[in-house]
């Protein structure tokens, strides 16, 4: 082999351990930043489980006060368990409307979003990934098939 040949072969070889250095060190980083997002998304959830949690406990207080108030009506028909109805009513629809409100938001959370979105844009220019499918300027076909 000339010289001009196996210079040539040393720089692609060369090329070739640099691209695969780079994908290295760029898996590692989404691997580092998958974990990061991990770590938040958990710490997100746990929050609002535990507003569930105690939203809960609000509503079997005012499940108890709704049966005390209730009963004292039907037992003497004294004015006196009116507000521990209303309350515990309250209560009960409080609790539940926070309840519903915290499902709604923990079903809309997209879980390791940021992680999911940086694949992508590091994976179209291979053209994989679903980054790749969805760029601008490609057509559409509705089979799924690519032009």
């Amino acid at each position: 082999m000339r010289n001009g040949e196996r210079d040539k072969a040393d720089g692609v070889v060369g090329l070739a351990r640099e691209t695969a250095d780079a994908l290295g060190q760029l898996t590692v980083q989404h691997l580092r930043l998958a974990r990061l997002e991990i770590k938040a998304d958990l710490r997100t959830m746990g929050l609002r489980a535990g507003l569930i949690a105690v939203l809960a406990a609000l509503a079997t207080v005012g499940y108890g006060l709704t049966m005390a108030g209730l009963a004292i009506i039907l037992d003497g028909g004294s004015k006196g368990g009116i507000p521990l109805l209303a309350i515990g009513i309250v209560h009960v629809v409080g609790a539940g409307v926070g309840i519903l409100v915290v499902v709604y938001r923990l079903r809309r959370l997209r879980l390791m979003n940021a992680t999911a979105d940086e694949v992508n844009q590091s994976l179209a220019p291979l053209g994989i990934g679903t980054a790749a499918k969805s760029t601008p300027g490609r057509a559409s076909h509705g089979n799924g098939a690519n032009p």
